[in-house]
């Protein structure tokens, strides 16, 4: 910063940084009874939550879906944001020009043009990881503990691909560490990699609240940052966060330059690389913590379309592509073809994620267009010549994850205030949009709490 006499003094009684999902939702939460700021660098908010509109569709260039439940529904619930059910769409499997559904294991192995080992390989690990995702939320807490503190010490690779050693099984179990996580198989501890590849192999009726906002997901963070109104400052970089026991001072900068803001409470709502390079005074345990926290990366092609009449994709929310340039299609029009007439057109966003999205980084938008183009029309022949509008993205840092052994001790850590400090977002929990609401919320009822006489 410049000196004194050039830096600005604000106060007030707690302050946010980061305006992700987390960071609104705490925000909200605190103006209903308290002084607040929320400080933002980038000049949107919405943080990993981003979406596109064009014409009659949108798509989702960040956190892809909505499911679970707590404050994030309470919130659309509360600014009346529609939802559009994904339990009648499927999630599929294409493979040697080829698709086939994936909630049907018998049908999947019928079906698929594997090789006969890749088969049994797919079978060993279907049922490996469809045991261990009902162990973990089924009704015994006992066991629900034991099977997430062995597969917490192991990593996917080691735990769930046990014993794989087909060409063809390798590259379709990355493909799914890749389009969930956005990283490799042995790079994460198995939990996560069940709980997602788990929830894949379920049937989208069994996931609560599995949908998709009308509008996009930002719709919900975009009238979370409309209601904040000026206790929102966009563009507000913050430098350094310091701290005494009973308040903070938050060094910032935005387009009038340096100011200085003095708080009774703070909530930290960064990516954890942003909370350590803000708080350089924090004690060795949480910064530990937040360095055992990695981000998965992500290479994204959002494609617009303008077929007309029903399509064979219309049925499916995902399809799972690990021989292609990118390892799964998400279609984001499949709430809407659930009842009325076709609409002409469509949305579909291209993902690639871990090593795969590495390799994607080292060319160029137009590159990485020509090249999931290429795939997807191969794909579906009828949509060559139906391409209205295509979006890239480099996403480096979206889903958060754990090597083994690790997320217990981490989680723990942070849930604990640091002085005056709350930490929010969604590695306080199994990693999802909804996790980082509710952990916004939670932050936020803390300080409050704290502030009472």
């Amino acid at each position: 910063m410049r000196s004194d006499e050039s830096v600005r003094e604000q106060q007030c009684e707690v302050v946010v940084i980061g305006a992700g999902a987390a960071g609104l939702v705490a925000g909200s939460t605190l103006a209903e009874s308290a002084d607040v700021v929320v400080l933002e660098a980038a000049a949107r908010p919405g943080g990993r939550v981003e979406s596109v509109r064009h014409g009659d569709y949108w798509l989702n260039l960040g956190t892809q879906f909505t499911e679970g439940g707590g404050p994030l529904f309470e919130v659309m619930d509360r600014y009346r944001i529609e939802r559009g059910s994904l339990a009648g769409r499927k999630a599929a499997l294409y493979l040697k020009g080829r698709m086939v559904t994936t909630d049907s294991p018998s049908l999947l192995l019928l079906r698929s043009r594997m090789s006969l080992a890749a088969k049994v390989e797919l079978a060993r690990v279907g049922l490996r990881t469809k045991y261990a995702y009902a162990r973990l939320f089924g009704k015994n807490a006992k066991a629900a503990r034991a099977m997430r503190a062995r597969l917490e010490s192991r990593s996917g690779a080691e735990a769930l691909m046990a014993g794989v050693r087909s060409r063809e099984m390798t590259a379709l179990f990355t493909a799914w560490s890749g389009q969930w996580i956005g990283c490799d198989p042995e790079e994460t501890a198995a939990t996560q990699l069940a709980v997602s590849i788990g929830t894949a192999l379920e049937k989208a009726a069994k996931v609560p609240n599995f949908a998709l906002p009308v509008g996009g997901n930002q719709a919900f963070t975009d009238a979370l940052a409309e209601d904040l109104g000026d206790r929102l400052r966009l563009g507000a970089e913050v430098r350094r966060l310091t701290w005494t026991d009973r308040s903070v001072t938050v060094e910032y900068a935005d387009e009038h330059g340096p100011v200085r803001l003095t708080a009774k409470r703070a909530i930290v709502a960064t990516p954890a690389d942003r909370a350590l390079a803000i708080m350089p005074d924090l004690p060795d345990a949480q910064r530990s913590a937040l360095s055992d926290i990695e981000y998965g990366r992500y290479i994204l092609a959002g494609v617009f379309t303008k077929e007309q009449g029903t399509q064979r994709w219309d049925d499916y929310y995902g399809v799972s592509t690990p021989e292609l340039s990118f390892q799964m299609v998400f279609n984001h029009a499949a709430p809407q073809r659930a009842e009325g007439p076709r609409k002409p057109g469509g949305a579909l966003v291209l993902l690639s994620g871990g090593s795969s999205a590495d390799a994607l980084c080292r060319l160029s938008d137009e590159e990485i267009e020509g090249a999931f183009l290429r795939d997807l029309i191969g794909m579906f022949p009828e949509l060559d010549g139906e391409i209205d509008r295509v979006v890239v993205k480099r996403q480096p840092r979206v889903v958060s994850y754990w090597g083994p052994g690790k997320r217990d001790a981490s989680q723990k850590t942070l849930r604990a205030p640091v002085g005056p400090i709350w930490f929010a977002g969604d590695y306080l929990g199994d990693p999802s949009l909804a996790t980082a609401a509710a952990s916004g919320q939670r932050a936020a009822r803390k300080a409050l709490q704290s502030l009472e006489p």
